[in-house]
């Protein structure tokens, strides 16, 4: 009985850390496609392991007066088990640069204290402003920086100034999460065709290989609407532990 509820138990956190993944100056999108205004959606999406479903997932970029905010939010459960996570960037888009400015990330899980982070970018000072277990320290802010919510948005923006040619083989961004700041490595795999809610989506795949370690995450971005992820898949030695499939997609406006 207790290896089986520590399998339901190890098999949620794994789906957990799914969810959280998911990326200071400045982050440059270096193309001459430059876009001046980035196009607000929503995306929800199901979170499941083979045939069984977990939970749901919402991703949704919005337009502010003068900047842009990307939140995702997450639910999933397995029997006595649940987690509810919430993550919000705040960011400026200017000159085909991400700048990202204030992150809240909560995650809150069933027999465990609440983890929190929240980061507050100061560029001028090149300050990272860091709160988490009820602690507040300053960093230097280190150039390249992204918050945990940026990574996947910042190759989306990457792969839209591409304009359908891309091509780049490994990307690299630096991300600040609860662990402190990492290297998050990914390879493209080029154009995959995935069947989905939507129908079948004309995709590139890229995917996040971690250094001595068997687990890998791999992201589908839909190149027909604008590059937002719709297919995300954690292994571990090969294995599926969770998928996020997305389910609907509404888009306000087009890229300009």
């Amino acid at each position: 009985m207790c290896s089986y509820h520590c399998f339901i138990k190890n098999t949620v956190l794994i789906i957990s850390f799914l969810l959280l993944e998911a990326q200071a100056a400045s982050i440059v999108v270096e193309d001459s496609n430059e876009i001046s205004k980035l196009n607000p959606y929503t995306a929800k999406y199901t979170v499941s392991r083979g045939d069984n479903k977990y939970g749901n997932a919402t991703r949704i970029l919005s337009e502010n007066s003068t900047t842009y905010t990307l939140t995702f939010n997450t639910n999933a459960s397995m029997f006595f088990y649940s987690i509810e996570t919430l993550q919000t960037s705040t960011f400026l888009w200017q000159e085909n640069k991400i700048i990202p400015l204030i992150y809240k990330g909560k995650d809150a899980r069933t027999f465990k204290d609440d983890k929190n982070l929240q980061l507050s970018f100061n560029h001028e000072q090149s300050i990272l402003t860091v709160e988490k277990s009820g602690q507040k320290q300053e960093e230097k802010l280190s150039y390249g920086l992204l918050d945990p919510l940026l990574a996947y948005e910042a190759i989306r923006l990457k792969a839209i100034a591409h304009d359908k040619n891309f091509n780049v083989k490994n990307l690299q961004y630096m991300i600040y999460d609860l662990g402190g700041i990492k290297e998050y490595n990914f390879i493209n795999s080029g154009p995959f065709i995935v069947e989905t809610s939507l129908g079948e989506v004309n995709c590139i795949k890229l995917s996040r290989i971690r250094k001595n370690s068997d687990r890998k995450t791999h992201v589908w971005l839909a190149v027909d609407y604008d590059y937002i992820p719709i297919k995300i898949l954690q292994e571990n030695n090969n294995e599926e532990v969770a998928t996020l499939a997305i389910t609907s997609l509404v888009q306000s406006k087009e890229l300009k």
